[in-house]
This record gives structure tokens, C-alpha cells and sequence, in this order.
């Protein structure tokens, strides 16, 4: 109920506060696009089959007087309706796809997106964390950092140690194995601490790099 009245109160707060007190000069005034997804449709828009409305300040001959102040609609309903025939590849309703399915989507699907979309799923992802889980995300990320900058001195090391080799045995095939062989054992220390943790093992080998069968053999190891 008063659903539009209340919108419009959100967005002219949203374009007041980009106003300094005693500017007269008004260059500050933000420009103000507000997006509402609603779960059931929209009684201005009945009968119609569009599920995306941008609606703009108009004047008396219906030519649009601004486009620094615009409302978008989303109504659900009609998007989940019209899924099975919509084009994915558009931007517009890929990015619609990923907001309203974004629990579904697989890992294999993730994989295949751009690193945007993977970004944005990643985030959503952590904000379905519950707080331990999230302090537990964050351990485990800067314990990655610290890991990944051991990684980085192993494999200079390791080059180090390919150099040497390659000269005595075959330059190429002495850095090759000095570079996996430093980069392995890194991950598994890194998988080692997240297991001592509680870690799940998927998780552990979605952070390392590790495989599932590499992290439940480290597991098998430690019991």
C-alpha cells in the first residue's frame, strides 16, 4: 500500500543528500536511479507482457523531461513466466537471471561466466554466510594471502633451484619441477591449517586449488 508514494520518498532523500548546505550552485545534485523488484505485478502495469519498466519525469507532450531521475520496475512474475523463451546472452536479462536464481546456479555455470557475474555470485555467496562462517571465510582468506606470498618466494625458489638443475641435468625441466613441486607443497600447508580448523573439504579445495581426492587424502592423514 502506497507503495509509489513511499518510493518517492526514498528517491528524493537519496537526491537531497547529494546537496551540500548553502550550495546554490546545485552541481552535486547526484543523479538518482532507483530499482524495485516486485514479487507480485504492478496494478499501473496489468495486461501488459514487459517485466522491465524505466520510467521517466515527463511534460505535457510525453517527451521525456529528464533522464537524471528514473524508476525501474521488476516484476517477477512475468520474468519467471517469460525464462524459458528469453535470450540469456542479453546483458539485461542475464543479469536478471543471475538476481532472481542466483541460489540455483551451479558451480559448472559459474565457472563458464565472466569474472563480473563470478564476482557478483561470489558476494552473494558470503552474505548467505551466517557470522561464524563468515569470520571463518575471512580467516581463511588472509591465511590464502599470507599463503600465496610464500607461494610466490617457493616458486622464486624454486626457480633458483630449476636454474641450477637445468644446468647440471636440463635447464626446463629443472625449473618446471622446482615450480610445481614448491607450489604443491605450499597448497597443502594452506589445506593442512584449514582441516585443523574444521574446514569442510570442499571449501578447502575451492580456496587451495587442491582436488576433493588431494584433501580427503590429507584428511585420511591427519585422522
Amino acid at each position: 500500500m502506497f507503495f509509489v508514494r513511499r518510493l518517492r520518498a526514498y528517491h528524493s532523500h537519496s537526491t537531497i543528500s547529494g546537496v551540500k548546505i548553502g550550495d546554490t550552485v546545485y552541481a552535486t545534485v547526484p543523479k538518482v536511479f532507483s530499482i524495485s523488484f516486485m514479487e507480485k505485478d504492478m496494478p499501473e502495469f496489468t495486461g501488459k507482457n514487459r517485466f522491465l519498466w524505466k520510467v521517466y519525469p515527463k511534460d505535457d507532450d510525453n517527451e521525456i523531461f529528464s533522464k537524471e531521475n528514473v524508476w525501474c520496475f521488476v516484476e517477477l512474475c512475468k520474468f519467471a513466466a517469460q525464462l524459458e523463451t528469453l535470450d540469456l546472452t542479453d546483458e539485461k536479462n542475464r543479469w536478471l537471471y543471475m538476481l532472481t536464481h542466483v541460489a540455483d546456479i551451479s558451480e559448472d555455470e559459474v565457472r563458464q561466466m565472466d569474472p563480473v557475474h563470478q564476482r557478483f555470485y561470489e558476494e552473494c555467496r558470503i552474505s548467505n554466510l551466517n557470522e561464524m562462517e563468515k569470520k571463518e571465510y575471512v580467516t581463511s582468506v588472509l591465511e590464502y594471502d599470507d599463503v600465496r606470498e610464500s607461494m610466490m618466494c617457493e616458486r622464486e625458489v624454486g626457480r633458483e633451484e630449476g636454474r641450477e638443475e637445468g644446468r647440471e641435468e636440463g635447464r626446463e625441466e629443472g625449473r618446471e619441477e622446482g615450480l610445481l613441486q614448491g607450489e604443491v607443497n605450499t597448497k597443502r600447508q594452506l589445506a593442512l591449517k584449514m582441516l585443523a580448523k574444521d574446514f569442510a573439504p570442499d571449501l578447502v579445495a575451492e580456496i587451495t586449488g587442491l582436488t576433493e581426492e588431494e584433501v580427503c587424502a590429507l584428511v585420511a592423514h591427519t585422522d
